[in-house]
């Protein structure tokens, strides 16, 4: 079956799960569960009121039964993890093939290049292709390394990345070399990019989940720089990109998050489409409502609603970092 029969989707088309893993005590959470405990309780509930949540837990801890209780659509997997970032070690899974298959691509997860201990994390997929729940979708593992926040995708071939950081990944690739194998891989039409090294505190060597995202095919938003020389840098080649049809792409500017400790990447472009909704990060300062808005005017069709994540940002995260959206199959 080859990857051609198949398409990376865009996160806004229809869902059938959100991914998920708790954050208990043999995590970096440890040193702070109670506050990170209540953000994720939050936020998997916000999610159920419209998809299923799969939550990866520890195997033989009650911790997340016993605080979420008997919550309608949520499936716990037992599954040993070294932290909860599983936007970058969950199954980044295509649409597309007959008989409504989905085929979910395992890449191999280093730990951000090497900074962390990931040698659970970067099993997790093989483990889940042997659930029952995952039998519905085909298992696909390749040692080319590569993250889920590394890559946005509009659903019709485009996929846009920061190139620092897939060369700060791949320091031994040129970067044809590196968007061949991308191309290949995800079946893509094309690949476009911004070049821009990561903010202070921000270990993923610039994941583009931080710094701009398509909220349609033909638009972007992007996230406002906290010194004028990096904003201009980047708005410059965010208006540099064009689309397939050669028209540039409308640009959307989201707000600093001023009052967020500046050694965070806070950040609003950390946002996760869910069906039917948009979560937004929130941090308890008055940039989280402006934030809202201007995506309320640029996503009429969806809910927008505000995820605490002032302790998520504290690891460096946040609602998109913390998760992976599983596509619903194409009927």
């Amino acid at each position: 079956m080859p990857n051609t029969d198949f398409r990376l989707p865009a996160e806004w088309e229809p869902q059938a799960a959100t991914l998920l893993a708790w954050p208990a005590q043999r995590t970096d959470w440890v040193s702070r569960l109670p506050g990170i405990q209540q953000e994720y309780s939050l936020f998997i509930n916000a999610i159920a009121k419209r998809q299923q949540v799969i939550l990866l837990v520890h195997p033989g801890s009650n911790e997340a039964g016993a605080r979420l209780g008997e919550l309608p659509g949520l499936k716990l997997i037992e599954v040993p993890y070294d932290d909860t970032w599983c936007r970058d070690y969950g199954p980044i899974t295509l649409v597309g093939g007959s008989g409504g298959q989905r085929l979910a691509l395992d890449f191999y997860f280093g730990g951000w290049g090497g900074k962390y201990a990931a040698g659970q994390d970067n099993r997790v997929n093989t483990l889940l292709a042997r659930h029952p729940w995952f039998q519905r979708l085909k298992f696909r593992q390749y040692l080319f390394e590569l993250e889920g926040g590394a890559i946005e995708c509009d659903g019709r071939g485009t996929l846009l990345v920061n190139w620092h950081c897939l060369h700060a990944r791949h320091p031994h690739l040129k970067r044809a070399e590196i968007e061949f194998e991308l191309l290949h891989l995800l079946n893509l039409e094309r690949i476009i990019g911004i070049d821009l090294e990561p903010l202070p505190g921000d270990d993923t060597d610039g994941h583009i989940d931080t710094i701009a995202r398509f909220i349609d095919p033909h638009s972007i938003a992007y996230q406002r720089q906290p010194n004028a020389a990096r904003h201009e840098r980047l708005l410059n080649q965010l208006q540099a990109l064009r689309q397939p049809n050669g028209q540039s792409y409308r640009l959307i500017e989201l707000p600093l998050p001023e009052g967020v400790d500046p050694t965070l990447p806070a950040n609003y472009v950390n946002f996760l489409f869910i069906n039917g909704a948009c979560l937004v990060p929130a941090y308890g300062v008055p940039a989280d409502g402006d934030a809202r808005d201007i995506l309320s005017a640029a996503l009429p069709d969806h809910h927008i609603e505000g995820i605490a994540a002032a302790v998520m940002i504290e690891q460096y995260g946040g609602p998109h970092c913390a998760s992976m959206h599983l596509p619903a199959a194409l009927t």
